[in-house]
């Protein structure tokens, strides 16, 4: 039951599009599996100070960088592997959650791709999917694979500095995007199988309990992406619905965004942008189009803020 009205819905604009000359022109393990060869499927955006907006192209393995003010498309890293999510250290190196491998650095100056987390002990990972760095330096991950509702074994992962690893969840349905509270006191874990959002408390021992499900909604798949502005709004990527469901850090609804015109086909993931010019900017894929799309919203972002810390950005 639901005694609200249906909130306002925002209608993003358009920023930019990836160039059809830079479409990967490979054969790749992702395209034999899923039995589908998009040109191009965009996911994981982040955003770094200098004003660059980092996204990858899963199927091909690849991390692409769009630079805002020369408003200019390059390819930065090109491996074998299934990048999802990404997210930016402060030293500037870039974590990615590679479905494949596991978690990686990129180093966005020169590309290079190096191994940070291949395994927990000596086991492999289900499908490294999405990931998030606290102002401690601490690294959130999920570990979604092909977990869903028959199989609710997905896992949520904290990285420590020191390479201590702690498992919070263990019982997921399908683990997908993540994000912290802007006090990072909870966390936040898409489930998509489940169509839901689970509130997860961190508690000073470093445990969580009494995680509750604190969104629901429906479809064939999602929620997806997901991150906070400084207010503590969630915003859920809901791919298949083909928009962002806005709630209150208490649930309650806020607002819709979608696509330019309603003509989105997926909508996967999103971020706040990290410079001085669009903190209040929150930027997202439309992922089968090979588009990025943007709304300005009425408070900053929360995540970037945290990441403005210190002066060891890129």
């Amino acid at each position: 039951m639901n005694f609200w009205s249906p909130p306002e819905t925002i209608i993003a604009n358009a920023l930019c599009t990836v160039p059809a000359d830079l479409h990967a022109q490979k054969d790749t393990d992702w395209i034999s599996g899923a039995g589908i060869r998009p040109p191009i499927f965009l996911e994981g955006p982040t955003t770094d100070t200098n004003g660059n907006l980092f996204v990858v192209d899963v199927p091909y393995g690849r991390i692409l960088k769009y630079t805002l003010t020369s408003e200019s498309w390059s390819v930065i890293a090109d491996w074998n592997g299934e990048p999802n999510g990404l997210a930016v250290r402060d030293d500037g190196m870039v974590v990615v959650a590679d479905y494949k491998e596991g978690v990686l650095l990129c180093d966005p100056l020169t590309g290079n791709i190096i191994p940070l987390l291949l395994r927990r002990n000596l086991e492999r990972f289900k499908g490294v999917n999405d990931l998030v760095v606290s102002s401690q330096g601490e690294l959130y991950f999920t570990d979604q694979g092909q977990t869903g509702m028959t199989d609710q074994t997905g896992k949520v992962y904290r990285l420590h500095p020191n390479g201590k690893l702690d498992c919070l969840i263990e019982n997921g349905a399908s683990p997908n995007g993540l994000v912290l509270t802007p006090d990072e006191k909870c966390l936040y874990v898409a489930m998509t199988r489940e169509n839901s959002v689970w509130r997860c408390p961190l508690h000073q021992d470093g445990g969580t309990s009494k995680v509750s499900k604190f969104f629901q909604s429906f479809g064939i798949a999602g929620p997806d992406g997901l991150t906070v502005d400084i207010e503590g709004n969630l915003f859920i990527c809901h791919p298949t619905l083909v928009c962002i469901f806005v709630v209150d850090k208490h649930g309650l609804p806020v607002a819709r965004i979608i696509p330019p015109e309603g003509h989105g086909t997926s909508v996967t993931n999103c971020i706040f942008g990290s410079t001085a010019s669009d903190r209040r900017r929150l930027y997202f894929t439309d992922s089968t189009v090979g588009r990025i799309c943007y709304v300005d919203w009425k408070h900053e972002g929360a995540t970037p803020l945290r990441r403005t810390k210190t002066e060891s950005m890129i």
